[in-house]
């Protein structure tokens, strides 16, 4: 399944006890549905407040009544039982031992940020700020993190320190990024493109990533782009590897979990701005 929900009201996809998240009001209406417990797989993990336009969801059990649904009638017969915050967008049948989280070869956010006068209608979706940032700076930035590198800087959760026992694992914080971009937006609330303010959209499609990872590069930046700090900046955190040093985490709500990649999908090259020029 494709699954898209605004996180605002969750407490981030994953099922934890006694809170309400995505994979627990998705189980529920799969199992209400089935007469029978339904459990899934989540492609990508999402903290509280991140949103998802493309999350993927595999079951590999589905029972008979779930099996006996076309694509198009079990994708309505699940929407009719979810919330208005969370929807299904597509079903696909997989091959036997499809498994979302571990085929996936690549995966894609989007942050959005503004800079400008207050939007309200936007509050819980962009990233608002009052002042400007240089976006050549940022671009220049963006560009230096494209490639297999240590992203250990940009992680928190205690997973970028030395000791972290993350370096254990078989890759340990070390992650390719195959995009990193930043492109200006009109902002959808704004009907004159040409009107105040700035609308940027900071894209990462990597074949994997550390805690808040997306958070932390958009927080590096947006500190270039605010010239608190120089483009080099990016290159040094990259060589430290260590998050003692590293960039302030951008907040949850402008995150959006754009889209998984399977078998040999390829990510879509970075968009022409929609923003008029010249």
């Amino acid at each position: 399944m494709t699954v898209a929900y605004d996180g605002g009201a969750f407490w981030g996809s994953q099922r934890q006890p006694n809170r309400r998240t995505v994979q627990s009001v998705l189980e529920q209406a799969l199992s209400d549905l089935a007469g029978v417990h339904i459990g899934t797989v989540f492609a990508g993990r999402t903290d509280r407040g991140v949103h998802a336009m493309g999350q993927a969801v595999s079951c590999a059990r589905v029972g008979p009544v779930l099996c006996r649904l076309g694509d198009l009638a079990l994708t309505q017969a699940v929407n009719a039982r979810l919330p208005v915050d969370v929807a299904v967008a597509e079903v696909r049948r997989r091959p036997v031992g499809f498994h979302a989280r571990y085929d996936a070869i690549w995966r894609e956010y989007r942050y959005r940020v503004w800079c400008g006068g207050p939007q309200p209608l936007a509050r819980h979706t962009v990233w608002q700020r009052a002042r400007g940032l240089d976006r050549q700076a940022m671009e220049a930035a963006a560009a230096m993190l494209i490639g297999r590198h240590d992203f250990a800087a940009f992680a928190s959760g205690g997973v970028g320190v030395p000791w972290s026992t993350w370096r254990e694992r078989p890759r340990g914080t070390v992650r390719t990024v195959l995009r990193c971009s930043v492109r200006p937006v009109p902002p959808m609330w704004e009907l004159d493109a040409d009107g105040p303010g700035e609308g940027y959209e900071i894209r990462v499609v990597a074949d994997g990533f550390l805690p808040r990872m997306v958070r932390g590069i958009v927080g590096a930046l947006v500190e270039i782009g605010r010239g608190a700090r120089p483009v080099e900046w990016m290159g040094e955190l990259r060589q430290a590897a260590d998050r003692r040093g590293g960039p302030p985490t951008a907040p949850a709500h402008g995150l959006v979990l754009w889209r998984i990649g399977y078998d040999d999908d390829v990510p879509a090259a970075d968009e022409i701005t929609l923003r008029a020029t010249g």
